[in-house]
């Protein structure tokens, strides 16, 4: 499945047919102990993250 990573500083990250379990995810972001998280190959300030949410895909009509 496709997704956006929205950042607080205006950034979009795109992951494209990613492997993402919200529950771990979730989990991560939540521990104090913690403050990077890896997302699609790209080390991010867990603190910078908005939302993550599944990407619309275009459909294009031939």
């Amino acid at each position: 499945m496709d997704y956006q990573v929205q950042l607080n500083n205006g950034q979009t990250i795109n992951l494209t047919n990613a492997e993402f379990d919200a529950v771990a995810f979730t989990a991560t972001l939540n521990e104090q102990k913690i403050n990077f998280v890896n997302i699609g190959g790209a080390i991010i300030n867990k603190h910078i993250i908005i939302s993550v949410l599944p990407a619309t895909k275009t459909e294009t009509q031939a």
